[in-house]
């Protein structure tokens, strides 16, 4: 505590008082804010329901179902990835986090990933790579749960990307929706889709599994 005096024009003198046993100890501010704690902590536990809060994760909110979550790669039927590494994902991204390196099938002269990488750091998860995707091969989940203790873990491959053919696709999140369609026997998502065509070689194993699959 302390009051003032003003002496002349201009200056002004402050004269502190002494502090009180009580004020020296603190004991009274003390007491006082513990009595606010305890008191919201009483009206929470028998307010349970009525709390902002959840118990997470045994409780988890419930998000729109074009909600913006973690990349995936999807794949046609026999296992090859739908992705023809065009680039059009890394050059509509604004924040450049999209790596792609493309390699061709000898066999079927066709283009594949043999690099795909997104950091998840630099990524603003604004849904335009699935978007510019002519072949329906990027989707977005509602996977939140991205948790990373090194930056390291934060760039993502074909390792982490691509899913199997059944992977299920409801609830999916942002991905391109042209309506109820058939996908089956097709390698994109616009309209009817591609039609799978016939390799022009006599193996049935697709070309390069091992990198299709992400292996």
């Amino acid at each position: 505590m302390s009051t003032t005096t003003r002496i002349a024009p201009g200056v002004i003198r402050v004269e502190r008082k002494p502090l009180s046993f009580a004020q020296r100890t603190y004991l009274p501010q003390v007491l006082s804010g513990m009595f606010v704690t305890i008191r919201h902590l009483l009206k929470n536990l028998f307010n349970m329901k009525g709390l902002p809060t959840i118990s997470y994760p045994e409780v988890k909110r419930v998000y729109s179902e074009r909600f913006r979550g973690r990349h995936i790669l999807t794949t046609r039927e026999d296992g090859t990835t739908r992705c023809v590494a065009c680039y059009m994902c890394s050059t509509a991204c604004p924040a450049e986090c999209i790596t792609i390196e493309a390699g061709e099938d000898q066999r079927t002269r066709e283009k594949f990933p043999v690099r795909y990488d997104i950091d998840l750091l630099r990524c603003i998860f604004c849904g335009y790579c699935v978007d510019a995707c002519p072949e329906d091969a990027i989707y977005m989940t509602r996977d939140y749960e991205m948790a990373i203790d090194t930056r390291a873990r934060s760039v993502v491959g074909l390792r982490d990307l691509v899913v199997p053919p059944n992977f299920p696709e409801a609830p999916m999140g942002w991905r391109p929706y042209y309506g109820a369609i058939d996908k089956h026997g097709t390698a994109g998502g616009t309209g009817i889709g591609q039609p799978l065509r016939d390799a022009p070689f006599k193996e049935t194993a697709p070309p390069n599994p091992d990198v299709y699959r992400g292996v």
